[in-house]
């Protein structure tokens, strides 16, 4: 990146405190760049790609081996499935959490598109990729639509952010908001987490965990351990759900370590 590329940014940023990744432009293609304050992200490593760009690193000293992942989405039919393939490949041979985000020019549903024709084997394409990495689409509020044309008789939800499991678990108030577009048309999206002292941390149950191995017989020998008799032996329902909460934390924790184990075994079978 040249002297004045350098400057641009620092006029975009406000100052030199700043830290960077980029794809520079290929084709039509404009480029990718993510920009971050290191006191906020510490980068360890980069990857670039015609679609997208890869840091990692220590995000707020609170998310460790954080991959952070900016697309921008191929807006030609032919090319649409290729950057899925090749970000499951990277996911599959690296261990850690992960954030996708920026403009993914495909929509999941049918009704996230108003005004333009809708593909069926583009949203299988992309579905399939969220199902084989486990990732999680984060709902946006503020915004249905996050592009509109000129005319605004074309809205499309193009843009969002996608997270890893495990990061959902770390923080689970983190929210996506979409704010008002000035000179672009595209929504400004917002990754969030508001924390709260006076609350208890809420608990998550996800559906990927009722089809894992052993989820049923755990909750089931759980639920009989405890007592249910009259009177004194009685155990309410509060108490039942609070035990159980607990033992499903500790399931889930032994399954990530044993997921981990498994992952690695992998790898250096594959080297």
């Amino acid at each position: 990146m040249t002297r004045l590329e350098l400057f641009r940014l620092k006029s975009l940023w406000g100052n030199m405190n700043f830290d960077y990744a980029c794809s520079m432009a290929r084709g039509r293609s404009g480029g990718l760049i993510s920009i971050w304050d290191p006191n906020f992200f510490s980068k360890e490593a980069i990857w670039c790609d015609d679609n997208f760009v890869i840091f990692k690193g220590h995000w707020n000293n609170e998310v460790r081996d954080c991959f952070m992942i900016n697309i921008y989405g191929p807006q030609e039919y032919a090319a649409k499935s290729s950057p899925w393939n090749r970000l499951a490949e990277f996911m599959n041979q690296h261990n850690g959490k992960f954030i996708l985000f920026g403009d993914i020019n495909t929509v999941l549903h049918e009704y996230e598109r108003s005004g333009s024709l809708f593909s069926h084997i583009e949203a299988e394409h992309f579905n399939a990729f969220i199902d084989s990495t486990g990732i999680t689409d984060l709902l946006i509020r503020g915004r249905h639509f996050t592009w509109m044309n000129k005319a605004g008789t074309k809205l499309s939800k193009l843009d969002r952010f996608l997270i890893s499991e495990g990061l959902m678990e770390d923080i689970p108030t983190i929210n996506v908001t979409a704010i008002d577009h000035l000179w672009s048309d595209h929504s400004h999206i917002l990754l969030h987490s508001k924390k709260a002292d006076f609350d208890p941390s809420s608990f998550k149950l996800y559906n990927s965990w009722l089809s894992r191995y052993g989820f049923d017989d755990i909750v089931k020998s759980t639920l009989d351990s405890m007592e249910t008799g009259n009177g004194s032996n009685k155990i309410n329902s509060y108490v039942k759900l609070r035990n159980l909460k607990n033992v499903i934390k500790k399931w889930q924790v032994d399954v990530r370590k044993i997921d981990k184990s498994q992952k690695s075994a992998n790898l250096s079978k594959s080297h």
